[in-house]
């Protein structure tokens, strides 16, 4: 948990957003692709740990941290769960 405090957090980071509906929509279709491939549970895995290297990546560049970005992430693996039951 320390190296969450070595890099930058967005300050100005909007809930309504291209970029949150991108986080979504990217969440959700690498949650249904890895669906094909195994199951419910090691897929959302996938998805979220994508989605976090992702932040923690953004973390260290100019576009900063983002904890509405997982937020976002997360909305889009539980619409691919409740979808693809």
């Amino acid at each position: 948990m320390i190296f969450l405090f070595t890099f930058g957090f967005e300050k100005n980071d909007k809930w309504l957003s291209n970029d949150k509906f991108k986080h979504f929509f990217v969440s959700y279709i690498i949650y249904s692709v890895s669906r094909e491939i195994t199951n419910k549970e090691k897929s959302a895995t996938i998805a979220f740990s994508i989605g976090i290297s992702k932040e923690i990546y953004d973390g260290f560049k100019k576009e900063k941290f983002s904890y509405k970005d997982l937020v976002y992430d997360v909305l889009g693996i539980s619409f691919g769960l409740i979808l693809l039951k």
